[in-house]
């Protein structure tokens, strides 16, 4: 199976898949990217289907996990775990006991006393970075800033 790649500048992104016949090997290609991009969430006005790009982060709040948009927030049945591991190729990072970021909502970081971090995301939140996490989330950053200039 030949793979390609082509990196734009604009319009919609896609990812478009050639083939001669359904294998069960394009089924799990494509059962992957249904799952893995679709997050199933609720609030008081019903049930929705979440992407990844939609949330700005994870928030466990007592043993509820909650994913928040520019929006709302909805209850997800995922753990926070769950969030980063199942994430992690979205830009979704672990950065405290209660919370899961997507980095590609970080608009500025800040370091602050006690070996954390303060980062603002671009609908105007603050979240703190744990100093746990601190070493981890500059290694993710560097990592992503990579990825980013080789087209990845």
């Amino acid at each position: 199976m030949k793979v390609s790649m082509e990196q734009i500048t604009e319009g919609q992104e896609e990812i478009r898949i050639r083939y001669r016949k359904m294998t069960p090997e394009i089924r799990r290609i494509l059962k992957f990217l249904y799952q893995s991009s679709e997050i199933p969430g609720k609030n008081e006005e019903g049930q929705y289907r979440l992407f990844p790009e939609q949330i700005y982060y994870f928030e466990r709040v007592d043993d509820k996990i909650f994913a928040c948009t520019k929006e709302a927030e909805y209850q997800v049945d995922w753990t926070l775990k769950e969030a980063e591991e199942k994430l992690k190729i979205y830009g979704f990072f672990r950065c405290s006991k209660s919370f899961v970021v997507n980095v590609h909502c970080i608009v500025s970081v800040k370091s602050e006393i006690g070996n954390r971090m303060d980062v603002r995301l671009d609908n105007e939140e603050h979240l703190i970075i744990s100093r746990r996490y601190v070493k981890e989330f500059r290694e993710f950053l560097k990592g992503e800033s990579e990825n980013e200039q080789n087209g990845e």
